[in-house]
């Protein structure tokens, strides 16, 4: 055996560029295809992870999608407010089991200010990491990765910005500055990335140019008492009142189909890849055979087995392939860590299933690659020993 690891590492030695080639189209064929497959089930499982335990989201008239985006993932603007009363309301309905009224602030290093009582923060399950919870008008807790993003601390005060781009802070706010009592622990939720202020807050900031002296909400976030409530609450709810109800679960959905074809031409991009790279496999073993055939006719002359030609042949499409994927392997981690660190901070990623997909994607090239070097195996088992040494 320690032989013929010697002979494939001097054989693969002596054509780099053509065995680099096969290496770098497995590998980012294994990656594209590992990485679209593991991408989208942690987009899915982060979605079901924020929208989890809010079972219906009540907002003002317009779109549902759009409410949702705004209420549970806070990546896009409200459609308008609601009224008090209308919160209350929805708190007296037998088939709801809690009602938590949120008004959406101004922004802070492009993450929302959100104004919510106390029940806002338990049904987060909200753990301080230091500091206390906010008490009074214009105290906030901090989520764990906004607080390291935006080097907040406890003490330190900040004056909201208008919009979510996180540029200058708006001069008429000036006067109300927010004081940091708090920082929350890491929960792998939305709660990481935005301020939690009393929702007071957010009325002394804007009483100054609001529409109406009365005050109000931006959403409810509804828990229904089963499911019978999430059926038919959202119906009840969008034709008998002004409100627009929608429901997380299935508002998520229809957003990740819609991306369905993005998945599927990666898809197919990473298996034509996968197939290109076993086809420069087949072509660089063929060439490699055709030149070496005079040595393996000289080991065959030495007693090595039809076996151990056959598994010389075999082991050297076995190293490229495994090159390729442990290759993959790398993209896939520094992209897992780039997406959680740079481009969708706070994302959380479960090394887990990109192990298993990655296992699963390996066992597949593997499998490729036996079969694209079958042609190979029949030839260099069927070498004409004699011809081959007469013709030296």
């Amino acid at each position: 055996m320690s032989m013929i690891l010697r002979l494939i590492g001097r054989f693969l030695a002596a054509r780099p560029w053509q065995f680099a080639l096969t290496v770098a189209l497995c590998s980012l064929g294994v990656a594209s295809a590992v990485g679209i497959v593991w991408l989208q089930s942690t987009l899915e499982a982060h979605a079901r992870r924020q929208a989890q335990g809010i079972d219906i989201v009540v907002g003002a008239k317009g779109s549902a999608l759009q409410n949702v985006l705004a209420a549970v993932y806070y990546l896009d603007v409200p459609n308008g407010n609601i009224r008090l009363d209308e919160v209350a309301a929805l708190r007296a309905n037998p088939m709801v089991a809690q009602a938590i009224a949120v008004a959406m602030g101004d922004s802070v290093a492009g993450a929302r200010i959100v104004g919510a009582g106390p029940d806002f923060l338990a049904f987060y399950g909200a753990e301080l990491a230091e500091g206390a919870l906010p008490g009074a008008p214009m105290e906030a807790v901090v989520g764990s990765s906004l607080a390291a993003r935006a080097k907040l601390r406890v003490g330190d005060t900040f004056v909201g910005a208008h919009g979510m781009g996180g540029g200058d802070s708006a001069s008429e706010h000036d006067q109300h500055p927010y004081r940091v009592v708090g920082v929350l622990k890491a929960s792998g939720r939305v709660l990481d990335q935005i301020v939690v202020t009393p929702i007071e807050s957010v009325w002394l900031v804007h009483e100054g140019h609001a529409a109406s002296s009365e005050k109000e909400a931006t959403f409810a976030l509804i828990q229904s008492k089963g499911p019978l409530g999430v059926a038919t609450l959202p119906r009840v709810i969008n034709g008998t009142t002004r409100l627009q109800a929608a429901v997380p679960a299935l508002e998520s959905a229809r957003l990740l189909t819609s991306f369905d074809w993005v998945a599927v031409i990666v898809k197919v991009f990473a298996g034509v890849l996968i197939v290109a790279a076993m086809a420069s496999l087949l072509g660089a073993l063929m060439q490699a055979l055709a030149r070496r055939e005079p040595e393996l006719a000289v080991l065959r002359a030495m007693g090595a087995s039809r076996v151990q030609l056959a598994t010389l042949v075999l082991g050297e499409s076995v190293v490229l392939v495994l090159s390729g994927a442990l290759a993959a392997g790398l993209l896939l981690l520094i992209g897992a860590w780039l997406l959680s660190n740079s481009v969708l901070p706070g994302l959380v990623i479960d090394p887990m299933a990109g192990v298993g997909f990655w296992s699963i994607a390996v066992l597949g090239a593997l499998l490729l690659a036996l079969i694209a070097t079958i042609p190979v195996l029949r030839r260099s088992v069927s070498i004409d020993v004699a011809a081959q040494l007469s013709s030296r």
